[in-house]
């Protein structure tokens, strides 16, 4: 005995060593540790290849800093109402840039740089005429002279003779939808007659910065209550992520308050009505402190950071740390007068190491799943259970000392409930059987569905006025696109050059409404339409000459335009988002689509091995929740059949199979109830049954824990039931579709264990077993 004490004395002072070198290390490190607040971190990493990878990140996070305003002053142009709301809105702290309008200068140099680049900017419709002969751009030519409406000036003819640059104009208004340039601002109008102003701009963040988000939309709503009281005649439409993102932070924050503190009281009442001293409460709090010290350490460690929704969702390994404090303290408690501490502690070690083992398994199935935040939840809770389960063993028998002898509470009613599961047949039987049945029809009923945006329903509000700029501009916000990545930008823009025909054979087969291609082409294109130029300048000035028509010879010189150049033009403005070039080289062009109407035709035009990505967000998230569903269906059977066979290997077939029941009906109900409440199963309910299965096994370890007591062990599973509930049952209260839903499975998953965990109990003729002290 004296030398187990001082071998437990000094693993204890063992396990304090080491605690102590991880808070020092922690504290060293933790003002370098960068607090990662961003939504995007959390989203998936897509399987696809590095180069597509990394445009598409650059191109998202460029795309998610955009927003755009729409102003209208009423039915009449008011240009300088709207620039009182650009510099509003350009005075706002965060906001990069708000486009303005095309002073007459600028616009100045916009066509000076056209007619400098006239022959390497030819539109497609003038390649087309080009390459039928010169003949049909004279009679184009001829038209646009004769036009009582095209307003061909001399000047422009003596400087542009073939009119390229108002060829490549016409286009060019032709893809900007219903936008028109007025007073030099971008603007359209409504079916109501109302004139509105389109103010496009740039954020220095990005919209999921959820530490920016919400400063920066109440300063625009600021901004507009105070716009429209002093001009109430107008109104304002606003898009970007950055709305979306900010409602997302709003009421994960709402949960983090509301739900946190109830849990944190909750289970602090619960914990002194249990005992009625103070000492368990400190001890509990002792072995979720010494849980989220290694859980932080471990995650700094192996990620390098925290994220902030970690730290938010590490309140639950509250629930289950707790459990084993709860397991040792409600066994210590009735036997304080009977024996040591070290031997109440030999009597659940056991149970607690295997119930340790299989939440800890659990929690770390869940890196499986495609998000980095889950990753590193689990690795924090993984972490986090075993030091506070190591916190209990080596530390709880010497605190633990001081706790005074005590009856378990409602010791008539635990053991009337522990009468009937040993001597009522029809409750050991009929129970099971019924909830059996009762799963069977619920999982009948279930549908299961992968569709992201059930996850999250968008507020109304927001959403309306996504539309209603959809109809104004014929710009929606679908993130469907084309990625048309090269290694050069060359590359690109060949790739590019050689696509745009595909797409206008698909307009015109219908499957889209529209698309919006870089209006910029490679070198290669710009020497072949110099010599489409040369060839049939000559052609077009016989044919003008023909009909009385003396035209200057045209300058059919090429001067090669390299995308560096073109980015620095006014020329750019409005497409410069559709570009990017990373630091090797690879460059890459997005072609934004609308109003798709057969999609899989459309993406069976990319080819990816020649640098032609279909990109669609939604469908892509969409598939990988699918395929991780199945693999996380399928890991699960897998472990429920490994507690099946482990439950057989240790009791017998026969005690084996009743032991493993509670596991396999906590799973069913768990995701049955879902059909109760209207929801779909996804990804996230299946996140939920890996911790159902996890905590449910605990109940049935420590009801079949040979070395302790059935009474003890069913007051402590009650506590430990009731603390899970607290802490993640609540969750179905969260004002999420996807947490609400997790906290559904999870809740009917864990109360269900507890209901059948007495089938574990040990057969009445075996006998609690001293353990060696």
């Amino acid at each position: 005995m004296p030398k187990l004490s001082t071998f437990n004395f000094r693993a204890a002072l063992l396990w304090l060593a080491v605690c102590l070198a991880a808070a020092f290390w922690l504290v060293g490190r933790w003002t370098s540790v960068p607090i990662n607040s961003s939504v995007l971190a959390l989203l998936p990493v897509q399987s696809q290849d590095a180069a597509q990878a990394e445009l598409e990140t650059a191109f998202t996070r460029r795309l998610d800093r955009q927003v755009v305003w729409m102003l209208s002053p009423g039915t009449q142009p008011d240009p300088l109402l709207a620039a009182q709301w650009r510099a509003r809105m350009a005075a706002v702290p965060g906001v990069l840039e708000v486009q303005g309008p095309m002073t007459p200068q600028l616009r100045q140099q916009w066509l000076q740089f056209f007619y400098t680049y006239r022959n390497s900017l030819l539109d497609a419709q003038t390649r087309a005429r080009l390459q039928a002969g010169g003949n049909a751009q004279a009679q184009w030519v001829l038209a646009q002279l004769y036009s009582a409406f095209a307003g061909v000036g001399h000047q422009e003819i003596a400087r542009d003779p073939l009119m390229l640059v108002r060829g490549t104009q016409m286009a060019l208004l032709q893809g900007a939808g219903s936008l028109r340039l007025v007073d030099g601002w971008l603007s359209t109008r409504d079916a109501e007659g109302r004139f509105w102003y389109f103010l496009p701009a740039q954020l220095q963040a990005s919209s999921f910065d959820v530490s920016q988000t919400q400063a920066l939309v109440t300063a625009f709503q600021r901004e507009e209550t105070a716009f429209l009281a002093d001009h109430p005649q107008a109104r304002v439409l606003s898009r970007g992520s950055l709305f979306y993102s900010e409602h997302a932070a709003q009421q994960a924050g709402h949960d983090i308050t509301v739900i946190g503190s109830v849990t944190i009281l909750g289970v602090v009442l619960l914990i002194l009505a249990a005992f009625r001293s103070l000492l368990p409460l400190l001890l509990c709090i002792l072995s979720v402190g010494m849980g989220a010290l290694w859980g932080t350490t471990l995650t700094v460690a192996l990620f390098g950071e925290v994220h902030l929704m970690t730290l938010a969702m590490s309140l639950s390994v509250v629930g289950i740390s707790v459990d084993y404090a709860l397991y040792y303290l409600v066994e210590r408690r009735s036997r304080v007068v009977e024996e040591s501490p070290w031997c109440s502690m030999g009597r659940v070690r056991p149970a607690l190491f295997m119930a340790l083992g299989t939440s800890a398994v659990a929690y770390l199935l869940l890196t499986l799943a495609p998000f980095p935040g889950i990753r590193q939840l689990a690795v924090f809770a993984a972490a986090g259970l075993c030091a506070a389960c190591l916190t209990v063993v080596f530390w709880h028998p010497i605190l633990a000392r001081p706790l005074r002898a005590a009856p378990v509470p409602c010791l008539r009613q635990l053991d009337a409930w522990l009468q009937l599961w040993r001597t009522r047949r029809l409750v050991r039987v009929g129970v099971p059987v019924l909830l059996a049945g009762l799963a069977v029809l619920a999982l009948s009923r279930l549908p299961f569905s992968d569709d992201i945006a059930q996850l999250q329903e968008p507020p109304a509000r927001i959403q309306a006025q996504d539309r209603h700029i959809t109809e104004l501009t014929g710009q929606s916000m679908d993130q469907k696109w084309f990625l048309i990545a090269g290694q050069s930008p060359q590359q690109a823009l060949e790739r590019l050059d050689a696509f745009v025909p595909q797409l206008a054979q698909a307009q015109a087969a219908g499957w889209l409404q529209s698309y919006r291609a870089l209006p910029l082409h490679s070198l290669n294109r710009q020497a072949e339409d110099q010599q489409l130029l040369q060839s049939a300048a000559t052609e077009v000035r016989q044919a003008l000459a023909a009909t009385g028509l003396e035209m200057p010879q045209a300058d059919t010189r090429l001067t090669p335009l390299e995308p560096e150049v073109w980015l620095r033009s006014p020329a750019s403005q409005g497409w410069r988002l559709l570009w990017l070039s990373l630091p090797n080289g690879a460059s890459g062009v997005l072609v934004p689509v609308a109003g798709v109407r057969q999609e899989a035709a459309l993406a069976a035009l990319a080819q990816p091995a020649a640098g032609i990505h279909w990109v669609d967000r939604k469908a892509a998230f969409d598939q990988l929740f699918a395929h991780y569903r199945q693999v996380l269906s399928q890991l699960l059977l897998l472990a429920l059949g490994g507690v099946c066979v482990v439950s057989i290997v240790r009791l017998g077939w026969r005690r084996g199979l009743r032991t493993s029941v509670p596991s396999l009906l906590s799973l069913a109900l768990g995701l049955g109830a879902l059909s109760l409440f209207g929801r779909s199963a996804n990804l996230f309910s299946l996140l939920a049954l890996v911790l159902v299965l996890g905590i449910g096994i605990n109940y049935t370890i420590f009801f079949g824990n040979s070395r302790g007591t059935p009474r003890t062990s069913l007051f402590a599973v009650l506590l430990a039931m009731l603390t899970t509930l607290l802490t993640l049952g609540v969750l179905v209260f969260s004002s999420t579709r996807a947490i609400s839903s997790f906290g559904i499975v999870l809740s009917a998953g864990i109360f269900a264990a507890f209901l059948l965990a007495p089938l574990a109990l040990p057969d009445q003729a075996s006998h609690p077993t001293n353990p060696s002290c």
